[in-house]
């Protein structure tokens, strides 16, 4: 008979003085928890999604399947974070995942980061109770949820009359010193949509490429797919280990300016449903300090054309930490409605759309990436800082995320540049 695992509860550590926590502490905490549970999902064959069939397979009630469900698929985390089960919950669901193959070392990972939340959340508020209150203060304000509705109704119209929507778009892009000449900036950049469904049978434009400087003039890149396994443009951009279908089939047109990717026509609703990603390395792209000599710092940024009605936009922005920065990351939603071909940067504060949302920091490492909304995303950064031979440790990220970003807008996201020391 195979001997039973056996799992100990590892008990409270103390904070020495009475250490307080902030609440910025418990959500990386908590980030960070449902990382690993997701891990554990992951390594046991189970999926998150099916609550019956969650507490079938564990053996457990259908509540604690569905807070431990919840826990790894709700996007707001605010409306989660103090509703983790208990210790003995998390015991029993770590050592249940065991007994079905997770690796020991995934289950430890699981119980201290159970530990470290509880801790945080003792130093913080004093029990889950005051923390849901705290966190119910700290939510969204009347205005913000009425944009948001608006956004909803407009996403709705739009699906209608383009006859396309998605679930998630989403661009990640990892700014480094250029290795061929350190006084310059290189990027690896990655796009794609999740869930993407036609309505209509007509080709679809999923991505657009440019490169333009501070006056909005363009520029030639020198660019190389971050993997080269496709036979022209089009597929050699994709990253087929991250689309459904593996190979989606993709039209290069260029329109003026801007080169663009699409999305052959196909099979409508949930039939055609695909997820796509597109990868390049860029060389060179932008200088690594400010100009010297001008009154202005310059900016390193990128932007996203939202053309399709989405859901979701998820940017997230990895800075090398030896790339220095004035201030935090600047975020603009641009007006390309009223203003549609307009990318001179001095006039982006006259064409920015109110907005709510704010970056947050990302805790540093694969499991500070993570998005209920793409499970696999860690993978995909895993792959990309290998393609660049750069580890992730190095780099420091923030994410802005927005619910059913308006059309047609660019999102817009930058850095500012030090000067040379």
């Amino acid at each position: 008979m195979a001997e039973t695992p056996t799992i100990k509860i590892k008990a409270k550590m103390h904070r020495e003085g009475g250490t307080t926590a902030t609440m910025g502490d418990v959500l990386d905490s908590f980030h960070d928890l449902r990382t690993c549970v997701l891990e554990l999902f992951e390594a046991a064959d189970l999926d998150p999604s099916k609550t019956r069939e969650l507490a079938r397979d564990l053996g457990v009630n259908r509540g604690l399947a569905w807070r431990l469900s919840r826990l790894v698929r709700t996007e707001d985390s605010t409306s989660v974070a103090h509703d983790v089960p208990g210790k003995q919950s998390m015991a029993r669901f770590a050592k249940l995942c065991q007994e079905r193959g997770a690796d020991e070392s995934l289950v430890d990972q699981m119980l201290e980061s159970t530990d470290k939340y509880e801790e945080l959340v003792a130093a913080c508020s004093g029990s889950r109770k005051t923390l849901a209150m705290l966190l119910a203060n700290r939510g969204e304000d009347t205005s913000s949820q009425e944009r948001e509705r608006a956004r909803r109704n407009l996403f709705e119209g739009a699906c209608s009359v383009w006859g396309v929507q998605a679930q998630t778009r989403f661009v990640t892009v990892f700014l480094f010193p250029s290795p061929e000449n350190p006084e310059t900036l290189s990027a690896a950049h990655i796009t794609g949509y999740v869930g993407f469904r036609r309505l209509g049978e007509r080709p679809w434009p999923l991505s657009y490429e440019a490169m333009h400087d501070a006056e909005g003039k363009p520029y030639q890149m020198r660019k190389d797919p971050l993997d080269p396994t496709g036979y022209e443009e089009g597929q050699l951009q994709l990253l087929p280990d991250y689309c459904d279908p593996r190979e989606p089939e993709i039209e290069v047109v260029e329109h003026g300016d801007y080169k663009c990717f699409n999305l052959a026509a196909g099979p409508v609703g949930n039939k055609g449903l695909t997820t796509c990603v597109f990868g390049s390395r860029l060389h060179e792209i932008y200088p690594r300090y400010s100009t010297p000599g001008n009154q202005e710092l310059d900016t390193a940024g990128f932007m996203v054309l939202l053309q399709t009605p989405v859901e979701r936009v998820i940017f997230d922005y990895f800075v090398h930490e030896d790339i220095k920065t004035v201030g935090e990351p600047i975020t603009h939603l641009l007006d390309r409605l009223t203003y549609p071909h307009q990318n001179r940067e001095s006039d982006f504060d006259k064409q920015s759309m109110a907005i709510d949302e704010t970056h947050r920091t990302l805790t540093k490492g694969l499991r500070g990436a993570y998005t209920p909304n793409m499970t696999w995303y860690p993978k995909l950064i895993e792959f990309a800082s290998n393609k660049i031979d750069i580890p992730i440790e190095q780099f420091n990220a923030t994410r802005f995320e927005m619910q059913y970003p308006p059309i047609s807008t660019t999102l817009s996201r930058r850095i500012t540049l030090s000067r040379k020391p």
